[in-house]
This record gives structure tokens, sequence and C-alpha cells, in this order.
């Protein structure tokens, strides 16, 4: 597996091809992604070359993971939202929520609304649930005045920077994750199922395969397991697609972790799917491992970035000033 990855580092992209409209380069001197997907001439219909160029966009996508569209003025949610419409009539719904976000179109929703000044963790989305997207598009509406990147790494790199020994016990074990949804801390379950009914929620969740548990009318307990190590299914590479470290206690800022009381009081948490802790340092093993996977580009205004949701994580960083960016998964 490792010396299959080594040969995501030494391939040469840094000019992969000219179309007659789309120049591709490699954005990374190291990485090999992400692709750098470029308008030879002005005025070209985004959605109108990935409709013409199908599967070339397809394959690229599938293997390499992530491709950046810059100049191609997708600078208003109405044209992001005509643009998602190639990939599918209707966008999914972003349910089994975990952080907040707000509709701007039909399934098309600001990124996080989280703090400014705070960074979120590196995650593939929604890679917690049963029924997890395959692909997230981000738009570009207007970038911070300062910071506010998307970082994106490949989760086969991160899987080979980890030790043969953490990555068996993930193998075997899997992940078991459980939310504690409240009002008090987190997103209360209301907001996590978008329905009032809790008849509904109990239905989703057999559905989905998770144990829910009513501790009272406002706090409802979620437990489940699932692999944390996956292959893809057009690669066939081995990737780390979880939200083992993202939903881990030791994951998150010491400020927010001096209010919890007990491990029952945390919005989230992660465990091996037998139920036995994940070490402060392991969790420590798996943010380097992040951290040497990761790329980081400054965000313009109109750019498109697509991402095979299996073979890459994003996150965000501290930002100043207005920052509009726009997402859609299907």
């Amino acid at each position: 597996m490792v010396s299959r990855i080594n040969k995501l580092l030494n391939t040469n992209v840094d000019s992969i091809e000219n179309t007659t409209t789309v120049d591709f380069s490699k954005m990374s001197s190291t990485l090999n992604f992400p692709l750098l997907a470029k308008a030879s001439k002005s005025g070209i219909d985004l959605k109108a070359w990935i409709d013409e160029n199908n599967d070339e966009f397809k394959h690229k996508l599938k293997t390499n993971g992530a491709i950046l569209f810059r100049g191609f003025a997708i600078n208003t949610v109405q044209k992001f939202q005509n643009l998602v419409t190639l990939f599918a009539e209707k966008p999914l719904e972003y349910k089994m929520r975990s952080s907040p976000r707000y509709a701007v179109g039909n399934n098309v929703y600001h990124t996080t609304t989280y703090p400014n000044e705070y960074s979120i963790n590196m995650h593939s989305e929604s890679s917690y649930d049963p029924d997890h997207p395959n692909h997230i598009v981000f738009c570009c509406i207007q970038p911070a005045e300062e910071r506010g990147e998307t970082p994106i790494a490949d989760n086969r790199l991160v899987l080979s920077g980890l030790t043969e020994a953490t990555r068996e016990k993930f193998l075997q074990k899997g992940i078991q994750y459980v939310r504690n949804l409240t009002s008090s801390l987190g997103l209360p379950w209301r907001e996590v199922f978008q329905t009032q009914d809790k008849t509904e929620v109990e239905a989703i969740c057999k559905e989905k395969g998770i144990t829910c548990t009513w501790q009272n009318d406002d706090k409802l307990t979620l437990t489940w397991n699932k692999k944390a190590i996956w292959k893809h299914p057009y690669s066939n590479d081995d990737v780390w697609f979880n939200h083992g470290f993202f939903f881990n206690k030791y994951a998150l800022d010491e400020d927010f972790l001096s209010l919890i009381d007990s491990d029952d009081d945390l919005p989230n948490n992660t465990s091996y799917g037998d139920g036995t802790e994940i070490s402060k340092e392991e969790i420590e093993e798996i943010k380097e491992a992040y951290a040497k996977a990761t790329f980081e580009f400054p965000w313009e205004t109109g750019d498109v970035l697509f991402l095979d949701n299996m073979l890459m994580s994003h996150g965000r960083n501290p930002y100043k000033g207005d920052r509009n960016i726009i997402v859609s998964i299907f």
C-alpha cells in the first residue's frame, strides 16, 4: 500500500495537458494535488465544458482527488447553483448535521458558521454518516481579507503517514461514534435532523443502523460503528475516511474541553470500534499525518473547488474580514 502511495508524490504532472479551452497544471511543487484548471480564453462556460468532457473530468477527479477551476466567473449563488445541477438534479441535503450551516439555494449552503478566529480541523464531509456523500464542491463568492484558506489533504497520504501499528488497529477495529445532542453544547437534535418529530428521528436512526437513546426531551444520545479505512471504489486505493480525529475529545480546543465535566457531556466523541479509547498520543499522530499531507492556497473570487470526498479531507483556517464560501454535496 505504501509503495502505491509514494507514487502520488513522484508522478510528474507539472504540465498535464492542454485542451482547446482548459489548461491543467499542478499547484504544488511537492504534492500531486490539487489540479489547477484555468480557462485558456475568457467566456468559457464551465458547466458546458464539464458536460462535454465528462469522462476526462471524472477520471481526473477520481484519481487526483481535487480540481480547482479558476477564471470561469462562477461568482454568484445563482451561477453556482446552475453549475451543480449538472451533477445531480437535486444535490444532497445536509442531514445528520455536525455543524451549523444555512442554506443559500437549493441544497447549496454557506460553509460552517463557526467563529472566524478558530480553525476547523481536517475532515472528509460527513464521513461519520452511514450514508456519506461522494463529492463536495466549494465556490468562492468573496475571499476573506486575511487568511481563510480551505486546506485540503490527500487521505491516501494521511493513511500512509500513520504507523503500521495505528493503521492496523483502525483497520481491525473501526470507529465507534457517540454524539450527545443537546441545546447546551453542540447542536440540538432538532437541528441535526432538521425535524421536530421524535418519531421521524427514530426512523432515520433505524434506517442508518444508529442506536438512539432519549436521555430526556432535550438530550439524545446516538451510538454507531463504521469503518475507518476504506477502499476507494474507482482507484481501489486504501483511504483514511472517517471522523475519528475530528470528533475526538483530544482534538477539541482546550478552552472548550475545560467546560466538560465528563465524557457523557461531550457533544461528540470517538473510540475504537470495541469501545477502547483512542489515546491522546494517537490523536496527535493523526494530526501530524494530516499536516504532512495538506496543501493550502488563497481563494480568488469565482474559484470552484471539486473534491472527491473519499480521497480528500478539508478544513478551514482562521480569517479576518468578510468571507463567503458556499458549498454543495452530491
